[in-house]
């Protein structure tokens, strides 16, 4: 598969790296110009806490309803361990499709796996799950790198394959090339899936939580699903983002939401039919 072929599975158009936070993906993380003192910050991180649990769980909830439409016994067949045999060319197209991504994909930087994709594949895990979307945010004035977490958007991966041991596996000079392996193929298999079925993606919208894909910083070319709530989060200014670590003796700091975010939200149902009368 070649690397456009990778490129059209996006549900929306790519979006353009942003060169302050390190990652690929939107940039939804406008910063906030407001001074903030440590007792704003505190009740800002409680309100934070209390949106993005809820905006999981309900994101969780859609994903586990909806888990039973992810099947790659449906794409792949016989090509699983212990799958029954099926009637063979489409299985064996969405196969070749999927080799072809591995083998580019898995043999490049970061990752230059030399093991061939096993035949038949063999899943560990096929239960989606959400991890947290984090990215790197470098300081301009110290140069200090922040691991900056997302509180309303996640990548969807199978359980038992964290994202964040994923990354530490890579970093991992002394890492099991089988173990590495085991992530990268799960990970293909779901985006996969995923991008085969559209209609996956429009349900995902239409609940208000979009599926895009998107590749992440230290994963190279490998592409991922994220999911993003309707509410947007915000970065306040880098004094604060600086300030707030020195005080917790840290690198790692959450995007923040507050009230102002709620009532920025968009209801797309609303402008679609105002849209739809406009005129008449």
């Amino acid at each position: 598969m070649s690397r456009c072929a990778v490129e059209k599975f996006a549900t929306f158009p790519r979006p353009r790296p942003d060169p302050g936070n390190g990652r690929e993906g939107f940039k939804d993380d406008v910063p906030m110009t407001q001074t903030f003192d440590i007792e704003a910050l505190i009740k800002l991180r409680k309100q934070t806490r209390a949106i993005s649990d809820a905006l999981k769980v309900q994101a969780s909830d859609y994903l586990s309803t909806l888990a039973l439409l992810i099947r790659p016994q449906t794409f792949f067949g016989e090509y699983l361990q212990g799958a029954q045999r099926s009637s063979g060319r489409e299985t064996q197209h969405h196969f070749k499709e999927l080799k072809e991504l591995y083998d580019r994909i898995a043999s490049a930087e970061p990752f230059k796996l030399v093991n061939e994709l096993e035949v038949p594949l063999n899943l560990i895990s096929t239960t989606p799950e959400l991890f947290p979307l984090e990215y790197d945010m470098v300081l301009s004035q110290s140069g200090q790198t922040i691991r900056i977490t997302s509180p309303v958007r996640w990548v969807v991966g199978f359980n038992s394959f964290d994202l964040a041991q994923f990354r530490k596996v890579i970093k991992d000079p002394n890492r099991s090339s089988a173990e590495l392996y085991r992530y990268v193929v799960h990970y293909l298999v779901l985006f996969y899936c995923l991008s085969k079925s559209p209609g996956m993606s429009r349900l995902f919208e239409g609940l208000r939580f979009p599926v895009s894909f998107e590749r992440l910083k230290d994963f190279g070319d490998l592409p991922f699903c994220v999911i993003s709530s309707p509410v947007r989060s915000e970065l306040p200014d880098e004094s604060v983002i600086r300030n707030s670590t020195q005080i917790a003796g840290n690198t790692s700091f959450e995007e923040l939401v507050g009230h102002e975010n709620i009532l920025e939200m968009n209801d797309e149902i609303r402008q679609r039919l105002l849209l739809t009368i406009e005129g008449l």
